[in-house]
């Protein structure tokens, strides 16, 4: 069964990639998010129509100024989420003008530690570049490890300060984007990219970008308990999964059935791959996979257990967490542009489409047509 065809929305591609090239490059931190979050505030104030509040969590919902409507079907809105936060270091302690003390937030094996070179951020001055001495001594904990950081110069720090991996500038080769931190603020620019492009289409849509997803999920949990996510909602979470043999860069995004930990809505699942293949139906060049992602654990996972309709479609992900695993050392993270591109056209052909019928009712009627070609087989 084919879902109702509309008339293509324009996708200003070189725009939406300027803001992924924007957003990878920012250094975050599970609960120093700020520089986001600036970004974004700032991002919103320049959309015609756009509202943002904040929960109570610092979580950031984004919709349409004119009342948020259901859809067709009397469901509740579209969520597109994406976490802000990427595994890094924050500042605990400033020994001396040239050593501190750093907490890194984020699940990244010991061995990419010691040695490794690292920028600070300090607000406005300039970046300093330093090394990781050391591990400390029982510096695992719940939120990551902790570390000593040292620099050949003084320099200015304070604790709250993030500090990231020194991999290099966000930079494009071809069809490849090596940055920073895809994960998963590449995922934050799409779900910004489809929300700019659907305009005042789709009321029902909204975006909702979260906090402390690299220390367990925290800020998705919050919007959960907050309330900042209705009952009623159909959640598309947003992100970058570690690439695999079986799960290419560049053979475009992938509607992802589950992760390590749990498998997602089935009916919304179903649902997110109808649109896809229905793009790739009317357009060959368009390009999707349908994946089971095992790489780690995303916010679907939380926000499938605490009682939400919720599936993913996340971007295949090279050097994963900033670890390359052949030379054992951080690298910039790496995604395929035109799959960011795929994955922008496919949260607006969700975003649009409609949902007059139950989410898995093509699969009813194809079962039903089944039955009823069959039956006489069971006599």
């Amino acid at each position: 069964m084919r879902l109702k065809r509309r008339r293509p929305v324009p996708i200003d591609r070189r725009k939406h990639r300027r803001w992924l090239l924007r957003l990878t490059a920012l250094p975050t931190a599970a609960g120093r998010e700020h520089r986001v979050i600036d970004w974004v505030t700032r991002w919103v104030a320049r959309q015609a129509g756009a509202v943002m509040r904040a929960d109570r969590y610092g979580n950031l919902l984004i919709m349409r100024r004119s009342r948020a409507r259901c859809s067709r079907d009397g469901r509740g809105p579209i969520y597109f989420t994406a976490h802000m936060d990427h595994p890094g270091f924050v500042v605990q302690r400033v020994l001396d003008e040239r050593m501190l003390e750093a907490e890194f937030r984020g699940g990244v094996s010991d061995r990419y530690f010691k040695g490794a070179a690292v920028v600070l951020h300090h607000e406005k001055l300039p970046k300093v570049r330093g090394r990781v001495l050391k591990l400390l001594p029982g510096g695992r904990r719940a939120r990551g490890q902790r570390v000593r950081i040292g620099f050949r110069r003084p320099v200015k720090a304070a604790p709250g300060d993030v500090l990231t991996w020194d991999v290099g500038p966000t930079r494009v080769r071809g069809d490849r984007l090596a940055a920073p931190a895809c994960d998963d603020l590449a995922a934050v620019a799409a779900a910004l990219a489809a929300f700019d492009a659907l305009g005042s289409r789709a009321s029902h849509v909204r975006v909702l970008l979260t906090r402390a997803e690299e220390v367990g999920f925290v800020g998705a949990i919050g919007a959960c308990r907050a309330g900042t996510i209705p009952r009623s909602a159909r959640v598309v979470a947003l992100e970058c999964s570690k690439s695999f043999a079986d799960s290419p860069i560049g053979s475009g995004p992938i509607v992802r059935v589950g992760d390590r930990t749990s498998t997602f809505d089935p009916q919304l699942t179903y649902w997110a791959a109808q649109v896809a293949g229905q793009l790739a139906t009317d357009d060959p060049s368009f390009r999707w996979q349908r994946r089971l992602m095992p790489g780690g654990t995303c916010e679907a996972t939380a926000y499938q257990a605490l009682g939400l309709s919720a599936t993913c479609v996340c971007l295949p992900l090279g050097n994963y967490h900033n670890m390359h695993e052949k030379s054992g050392r951080p690298a910039a993270e790496v995604i395929s542009l035109s799959d960011y591109d795929a994955l922008v056209q496919m949260l607006v052909a969700i975003g649009k489409a409609s949902s007059a019928a139950p989410l898995d009712a093509p699969l009813r009627k194809r079962l039903r047509a089944l039955f009823v070609a069959g039956q006489g087989l069971l006599h």
